[in-house]
């Protein structure tokens, strides 16, 4: 079993951005992997909300350089099949939940690892929202201005290129959260050992067809052609989600798993991402 694909070996140092790589959100969060696959999983390993986060047009990466050691991860625009902004709520203590940002991907042999990002900057659902938007597009130009080297159908490219101008993520305190599925994604490779990753490897997707269905998103306020635009980008997301038919039940167990252990603290019953999300990996 694979235990982990976005952290990097204990010590590794990043070094600096690729040349010509552009930075297009820059703060502090907590970072933690899931297994979105698996039922009541916990986290893979986590990082506090010291964790710097750097989001380019071309991956996000996280750095918790800590007195003794230095914890780093990234993950690449060829991976994420899905983005979902899951909103917290007013409650406190056992009862409160925080807002989250999940990026889940397609691993090997079934698996679906997920990203997921809370607290520090985006303890509001208008930051994680603006962050959201940002990763969306930034996903879908890169894999539209890179489908030859991806493989990515024409039919895709079209729907992804919908996705850079809407729909936006417009999230609201205790509500359900949005999704949007990202098409073309590469599965992410597995790793030899368990301090040892591989390069990513580029293998064409199967061409699915576009399907029709109700809307995910609640009416965004605006000009008709923003309405039309949206319902683009839908069937893009109901192309994919008609092979992953359990996507919404998926994406809600992991949001209840996150926010229960970010959102409790034996100590005083209130919310305190760093202490649940500062452990050892």
């Amino acid at each position: 079993m694979f235990h982990q694909h976005f952290l990097s070996p204990a010590g590794t140092d990043l070094g600096p951005l690729d040349g010509g790589e552009r930075v297009l959100w820059r703060g502090r969060c907590a970072v933690a992997e899931y297994a979105f696959d698996e039922a009541s999983s916990l986290p893979r390993w986590t990082l506090p909300e010291e964790t710097d986060v750097i989001v380019t047009d071309r991956r996000v990466r996280y750095v918790l350089d800590a007195s003794e050691t230095q914890s780093s991860g990234e993950l690449f625009w060829l991976w994420p099949q899905h983005l979902r902004v899951q909103p917290g709520n007013r409650e406190t203590g056992r009862n409160g939940t925080v807002t989250q940002i999940q990026l889940v991907c397609k691993g090997p042999e079934g698996t679906f690892p997920a990203l997921v990002f809370a607290g520090g900057e985006l303890s509001t659902i208008g930051a994680a929202d603006h962050l959201a938007n940002t990763i969306r597009q930034a996903i879908a130009r890169f894999r539209v201005e890179n489908a030859d080297l991806i493989g990515v159908p024409a039919v895709h490219v079209r729907m992804l290129s919908r996705l850079v101008i809407g729909p936006e993520f417009i999230n609201h305190l205790g509500g359900p959260g949005q999704t949007v599925t990202l098409l073309g994604e590469v599965p992410v490779p597995a790793p030899e050992g368990k301090e040892d990753f591989e390069e990513p490897t580029f293998e064409e997707p199967v061409p699915e067809e576009p399907v029709s269905g109700p809307r995910a998103y609640g009416e965004r306020p605006g000009l008709e052609a923003d309405a039309l635009r949206a319902e683009e980008a839908q069937r893009a997301e109901q192309a994919t989600r008609q092979a992953e038919p359990d996507l919404a039940s998926r994406a809600s167990s992991l949001a209840a798993r996150v926010a229960n252990l970010v959102s409790r603290s034996p100590e005083d019953g209130q919310t305190n991402l760093s202490a649940y999300l500062n452990r050892e990996f």
